[in-house]
């Protein structure tokens, strides 16, 4: 279970639905840049185990990102948009 007060990025690999990324207009660097620039967390009702983080990336574009994880220090990202 991720310990999202004292998350380090470092200590995580990234998966993406890249697809499902691209039909929110969302490229996998921006969500790096959300990951690496910190954001709000918050438990995703709708998928068991999921979160909800908000941040912003390099070029200061809101977003919201859905993302459980898959196993221990792994990430999926599966869906995200515009806040």
């Amino acid at each position: 279970m991720v310990y999202w007060q004292k998350f380090d990025p470092t200590e995580f690999n990234l998966e993406f639905d890249e697809d499902e990324l691209a039909r929110h207009g969302i490229t996998a660097d921006e969500v790096v840049e959300v990951i690496w620039n910190g954001f709000d967390v918050q438990r995703n009702k709708r998928i068991h185990g999921g979160y909800q983080l908000v941040g912003y990336t390099d070029g200061g574009r809101k977003l919201k990102l859905i993302v459980y994880e898959r196993r221990k220090a792994l990430l999926r990202v599966i869906t995200g948009w515009d806040v």
